[in-house]
């Protein structure tokens, strides 16, 4: 497959560098390297992401928090499949060329070009994660494809990101490398959430570790020198990205109602009560909406004629 020639095309580039200025404003304006890392690798993530649609059982970082969700729910509710089984990505050996060979990408020189961008990978950055996005579904494609014809095998589902593989099984069986563990045994923390097997029903709710981070967010805002508004705008973006992911996970109001508590007793102390004005602008879980549905991701959803502009955009954000 000739894939280099659509990366050097200067559409390819042209929507590259518009959403590194959607996405990344203040290092586009000025000309700063890692704009320019962003603007290639967005150029890459444009030519790969169409065909992470072929691969069965992927992720895919636009799917949302909700459809790994409804994947637990599903196989453990429906499917009385308790047994979680894990193989984790090792992005420091991680090389190009089998997951290429599993996808037909048969281009040399776009195989160097990918190759050349595992360098920023490693790491917890912004620019590692968006490059584990942009490659995982090439990268461990080989890995994902022999782990499924297993999964079948064992009648096991099969799940897979640019981090990890998981497994669901009633039973756990014999697979080199992977982890396992009953979660009618206790609570396992998986992306950010704490789940666990009660009487055959999923429970899941946030980890201990999203909301101390959160809390950090917190005190760290509210410790800076900035303005009052920027600090709340800071409080703010930290509870919407923790609510992000808590939205889905069905237990975890109470936790929510827990944290907001905690979260209001700093924000009023601290902000509302000497800017009184800015409590039209709190966000609050309190009030936030909750989702429960299952959710489905559409394998074409790039493509798909009914997705707006607006959430085209949304699709390409680096921060899932």
């Amino acid at each position: 497959m000739d894939l280099m020639r659509y990366v050097e095309r200067d559409s390819f580039q042209a929507v590259a560098a518009m959403l590194v200025e959607h996405y990344m404003p203040r290092a586009a304006a000025k000309q700063l390297e890692i704009a320019e890392v962003f603007r290639d690798l967005y150029a890459t993530w444009l030519v790969l992401a169409p065909l992470s649609n072929q691969a069965r059982g992927y992720w895919r970082p636009w799917w949302g928090p909700g459809v790994a969700m409804s994947w637990l729910r599903v196989e453990i509710n429906r499917c009385a499949r308790p047994c979680l089984g894990r193989f984790s990505f090792d992005w420091a050996t991680a090389q190009v060329a089998p997951g290429a060979a599993a996808a037909k990408i048969t281009d040399d020189a776009f195989l160097a070009h990918a190759e050349a961008l595992l360098g920023h990978a490693l790491g917890d950055t912004l620019r590692a994660n968006f490059t584990r996005y942009v490659l995982g579904g090439l990268v461990w494609r080989a890995a994902a494809e022999q782990a499924l014809a297993l999964a079948r095998e064992h009648q096991a589902a099969f799940m897979w990101h640019e981090d990890e593989l998981w497994l669901l099984a009633r039973r756990p069986f014999s697979a080199d490398g992977v982890a396992w563990v009953d979660l009618r045994g206790g609570a396992v923390d998986i992306l950010q959430w704490s789940v666990r097997v009660a009487e055959g029903k999923l429970q899941a709710r946030m980890s201990e570790p999203t909301v101390q981070r959160l809390k950090e967010s917190v005190r760290g805002a509210l410790a800076s020198d900035a303005s009052p508004e920027h600090k709340l705008r800071q409080i703010n973006a930290a509870v919407r990205s923790w609510h992000h992911w808590a939205r889905y996970a069905f237990d975890a109001r109470q936790e929510a109602t827990e944290v907001e508590a905690w979260i209001w007793r700093r924000v009023s102390r601290h902000i509302l009560q000497h800017s009184p004005k800015l409590l039209a602008a709190y966000f609050s879980l309190r009030t936030a909406t909750w989702d429960t549905q299952l959710h489905f991701g559409r394998v074409s959803y790039l493509l798909d004629r009914d997705v707006t502009d607006e959430d085209w955009l949304k699709i390409w954000n680096p921060r899932r």
